[in-house]
């Protein structure tokens, strides 16, 4: 007499070290295919057939327009974007960042030579930032002159190795040009916030509003890059941790000035997502018409800041220094 075996139980249940992803269109899809270009997770409904895989519907569209994303598929194409500030092992020359470095050196050793890192009366001849000043004589040129000032060699050299490691990466994703233009405006940007929102009398000098605009423009280029160039996730993540660092240390210390870092920041961010459309096209280049139009309005709106404070001093603070 023959028996039936008996029907043995399947585990069911996906294996827990299985990384299950869904459709960034619809959530409640599993699916294990990304898009080729933007390596976003797309279901079987968002799945274009392409030269090479498969790509997403924003993906296909922004083609279509010929504004197609920044396509970074192999370990060279990745490599090469990065090499081009020699922050991957390729060979750079002279850079931006390395020019603005040497700036800052020889006007820091004027400094030295003319006594300003003793003296406030020269450090403020020499271009030292104070809102009062702006206001009351309307040097507007300090704007500018107090972002190439230190006030010691720790200064200095804290803000010329940031802006060594920050620079170079940054340069790399923008270019020469663009990278001077976003340096500039966000050093500006820095100098306003200052104006705006520092005691009147505070004399402020540093290149932190500059180069915390890079570190936000850099911050921003990786966040929208993060799904598909590898290099620039690992760069982001460690991004995040020195911004919670340096927020720390701002709202700790109040000898810095969180004006000009805030300021810088924010720009920078802003004219990184200008630049990039909010990730769907690379930076790197030439200034585009939109490009120069967003930046002039940026530069517009610092100015129009500016002179409306001002006009808003009032006139006990500004007895004193008439």
């Amino acid at each position: 007499m023959s028996t039936t075996p008996p029907i043995e139980d399947f585990e069911l249940h996906m294996p827990d070290d299985l990384n299950v992803e869904h459709c960034y269109r619809h959530p409640d899809r599993e699916t294990g295919v990304r898009c080729a270009n933007c390596g976003r997770p797309i279901c079987h409904e968002c799945m274009v057939p392409a030269a090479v895989g498969f790509r997403c519907p924003d993906c296909m569209a922004e083609q279509r327009r010929g504004a197609g994303r920044p396509q970074v598929v192999t370990r060279q194409q990745t490599r090469s974007r990065w090499q081009r500030s020699g922050v991957m092992g390729g060979s750079s020359g002279l850079t931006v960042t390395k020019a603005l470095i040497a700036i800052n050196i020889v006007v820091f050793l004027v400094e030295e030579a003319t006594g300003a890192l003793n003296s406030t009366a020269e450090m403020v001849r020499l271009g030292g930032l104070a809102p009062v000043l702006v206001a009351v004589n309307h040097d507007y040129w300090r704007l500018v002159g107090a972002m190439f000032l230190h006030e010691s060699i720790l200064h200095i050299g804290v803000n010329m190795l940031a802006l060594w490691f920050l620079g170079e990466y940054t340069e790399a994703v923008l270019g020469h040009v663009k990278y001077l233009v976003l340096y500039m405006v966000t050093g500006l940007a820095g100098s306003v916030f200052i104006v705006l929102f520092s005691p009147a009398t505070t004399l402020t000098v540093g290149a932190s509003g500059a180069i915390a605009g890079v570190f936000g423009g850099l911050m921003a280029y990786a966040f929208f890059n993060r799904h598909r160039d590898y290099a620039a996730r690992s760069i982001f993540g460690q991004l995040v941790f020195w911004f919670v660092l340096n927020l720390v240390l701002n709202l700790s210390d109040h000898s810095l000035s969180w004006q000009g870092h805030l300021g810088g920041f924010v720009t920078g961010i802003f004219l990184m997502a200008a630049y990039t459309l909010l990730g769907r096209k690379s930076p790197f280049g030439r200034f585009t018409g939109s490009d120069i139009a967003l930046t002039v309005a940026v530069v517009a709106v610092l100015v129009v800041l500016t002179f409306w404070r001002v006009q808003t001093f009032t006139l006990a603070t500004l007895i004193p220094w008439l």
